[in-house]
């Protein structure tokens, strides 16, 4: 039993986008230093402030990386799907988390401690720049959805679909479905706006043939006009 865990942990960090380059020995070493943690659906794996140390690659399940304002009210940064990593931050510097990470599905974790992998990484100099490289990635993507934030309503819902299509999209023959289950307020709080108002313009654009829902998932018909419709000023 223990065996065929090692070779499933090898097989998910294998195509992790930390560790895909890895040879099947070196993923055996790594998997030694990390251990499996399993948690509930709605789990706080960390809040911001926590002091941080570990980076982790989601296995199964899924992980919403969020912050809240003054006000309270919760803005959603991210989703983080099995093969990719969250927690990267601490991993380099060690300092407090910058914001909250909670299981949005029963999740798997394979956690790797600050301490243990510091050797690895020095080892393998390409991991810390692919670890650099999701790094600058989501802080592009945490500056676009700042720059949203200015945008009239609905450019910056079509924007919202657009980096989720992008980032979640899988093609099927209707066009892009987006393979994250959203509650409308949970997609509010992804594009920033009421739960009212995105509704409001979903239900638009339904009746105008450009998106659909599939079982709960969004499906959009043309990301072109999309595209479009992001880009304008109305």
């Amino acid at each position: 039993m223990e065996g065929e865990r090692h070779r499933r942990l090898r097989e998910a960090l294998g195509e992790s986008d930390v560790f895909g380059s890895l040879t099947e020995e070196e993923l055996e070493r790594l998997v030694a230093y990390g251990n499996l943690v399993r948690h509930a659906k709605g789990h706080v794996i960390f809040q911001k402030g926590e002091p941080g140390d570990s980076l982790m690659i989601v296995l199964s399940g899924r992980v919403k990386i969020s912050n809240f304002t003054a006000d309270g009210r919760e803005t959603l940064l991210n989703f983080i799907e099995p093969g990719r990593s969250f927690g990267e931050i601490a991993l380099l510097d060690g300092k407090p988390r910058s914001a909250d990470a909670a299981a949005q599905d029963a999740c798997e974790l394979f956690v790797l401690r600050r301490g243990d992998v510091h050797s690895f990484l020095e080892r393998h100099p390409d991991i810390a720049f692919r670890i650099i490289g999701i790094l600058c990635d989501r802080l592009r993507r945490t500056t676009e959805m700042v720059e949203d934030a200015g945008r009239n309503m609905k450019p910056r819902i079509a924007k919202g679909l657009i980096r989720l299509a992008n980032g979640y999209g899988r093609r099927c023959p209707e066009g892009i479905r987006i393979e994250l289950k959203l509650s409308q307020r949970e997609l509010g709080n992804y594009i920033g706006l009421a739960r009212e108002n995105v509704n409001r313009q979903l239900n638009d654009w339904r009746k105008d043939g450009l998106l659909s829902l599939d079982e709960g998932y969004i499906v959009v018909h043309d990301l072109k006009i999309l595209s479009r419709i992001a880009a304008s000023s109305d």
